[in-house]
């Protein structure tokens, strides 16, 4: 007698598992993988589908959370040895809603260590690889995140961002990543980089995937102090909404200078699709956005950064990687002058961007999210990295606005591309509605890497 068919949930389940057995060694997304638990999760939601019942609108969707995120029970280690045994009591706010919601948890991503790196060459668990190409990085610091979705791992995963942190590996992996306005969504029982620019999001390869875990994730927490009590707008009544009539804003100076040629080819083919569909691209001036990596991430972030670890880095110095070592010293030396005139720096972009989606009526600005494809790992330097890669996502970043990355094409050498859009501060609707509109016409998202031979 044939046993019967597993059910939907069970059956996306194995085919994670089997996707983390085949590429995890080639690219070292996973830290931690529970397939013993994910397997009696999807059973116990396909009792309730056989039955007749939805546990909610992510029934049976297989999810992996970076590991700076709690879930109850297992390791949060941040990809520091320091943390290795680290093993929360409880939930995260957000693992609470997507287990409410009928998600099967499947594990814990990779990550640059701390929670701090744009490559997620970590030096405790192991470099993530870029499954379109293992000799290339994945970005970071969510690069688990960005490397198990394109192969199968799990359908979505959540990332964090402070200056690029999921956006960067959507880039570089060819997935679509949301980070939210801060205040969006919960940061309860996450690992800090800077607290007031920290935000959790999705990363998947359907923007309507990630609109559909955003509407599920987001929301008011009172544990968190910078959680904000405001509606949030269900991304998912306007997301196929015609976008006749949206004004795109665009600024060619500084954003598309110096960046990879196949890439400005692939973001002019962006503009001229949205025109196609009916949007009105707007040429705008942003003012000196060129100084917002600096004011953010080599002032603020890197000061609260330090002042984070500051006690840990005096006893245990040799349990942090050298990339760490050198930015936290940088951290050290940032003045009170230098911190309070970033902070004004960065109140006043606030207010210009706010008056110039107003003014002008923009719905959002399409920009490159990373000056080109992946770097190769061989030969990076890292001091470089850490200034030429979110140089970008930065500028969103640092004025509190959701961002959304979406591939948009390949290079020669079969790399993704991705231009990113950002709105007004809690209009993740609109990001998420023409990223929406453009992969309704395009295929880039749903091509798959190959594994290698």
């Amino acid at each position: 007698m044939n046993a019967p068919a597993a059910g939907p949930a069970s059956q996306a389940v194995s085919e994670a598992l089997a996707a983390i057995e085949r590429w995890n060694p080639i690219v070292n997304a996973m830290i931690t993988v529970r397939g013993d638990a994910a397997r009696a999760r999807a059973a116990e939601l396909d009792r309730i589908a056989a039955a007749g019942g939805s546990a909610g609108p992510l029934h049976g969707w297989v999810i992996n959370l970076k590991d700076c995120l709690d879930w109850a029970g297992v390791p949060t280690t941040a990809a520091s040895v320091i943390l290795r045994d680290n093993v929360p009591p409880r939930n995260a706010f957000i693992t609470d809603r997507l287990i409410a919601a009928g998600a099967v948890i499947v594990g814990k991503a990779n990550l640059h260590e701390w929670v701090f790196g744009p490559t997620s060459q970590s030096l405790h668990f192991g470099p993530v690889a870029n499954p379109w190409n293992p000799a290339h990085i994945p970005g970071g610091s969510s690069g688990g995140s960005g490397a198990s979705v394109p192969c199968g791992m799990a359908r979505v995963s959540i990332g964090s961002d402070t200056a690029g942190s999921i956006r960067l590996p959507a880039s570089y992996c060819g997935l679509a990543g949301l980070r939210p306005s801060i205040g969006r969504i919960s940061r309860t029982g996450s690992i800090a980089v800077s607290a007031p620019f920290d935000a959790f999001g999705p990363l998947a390869r359907r923007v309507e995937d990630v609109a559909r875990v955003f509407a599920v994730i987001a929301g008011h927490d009172p544990d968190d102090p910078f959680s904000m009590d405001t509606p949030v707008t269900d991304p998912l009544k306007t997301l196929d909404d015609p976008i006749r009539g949206k004004r795109i804003g665009v600024m060619r100076r500084w954003f598309f200078d110096d960046i990879d040629h196949d890439l400005r080819s692939a973001l002019e083919t962006a503009l001229g699709t949205y025109r196609d569909l009916g949007a009105e691209i707007v040429e705008i001036e942003l003012g000196d956005v060129e100084l917002a990596q600096e004011m953010l991430a080599f002032r603020i972030v890197l000061a609260d950064a330090f002042a984070l670890h500051r006690e840990q880095l005096a006893r245990r110095p040799a349990d942090y990687g050298q990339d760490l070592m050198v930015r936290y010293d940088i951290g050290e030396r940032v003045t009170g002058a230098q911190y309070a005139q970033a902070l004004r720096w960065i109140e006043t972009w606030r207010h210009r961007l706010h008056r110039i989606l107003s003014d002008q009526g923009i719905d959002a600005i399409l920009s490159p999210t990373t000056p080109g494809p992946a770097p190769a790992r061989a030969g990076l330097a890292y001091a470089n990295a850490i200034r030429a890669i979110p140089r970008f996502t930065s500028v969103f970043a640092s004025a509190g606005v959701p961002s959304l990355a979406v591939p948009c094409g390949f290079n020669a050498a079969g790399l993704p591309l991705s231009f990113e859009l950002s709105a007004a501060r809690f209009n993740e609707a609109a990001v998420l509605q023409l990223g929406h509109a453009w992969q309704r016409v395009t295929d880039h998202h749903l091509r798959q890497p190959s594994l290698p031979q």
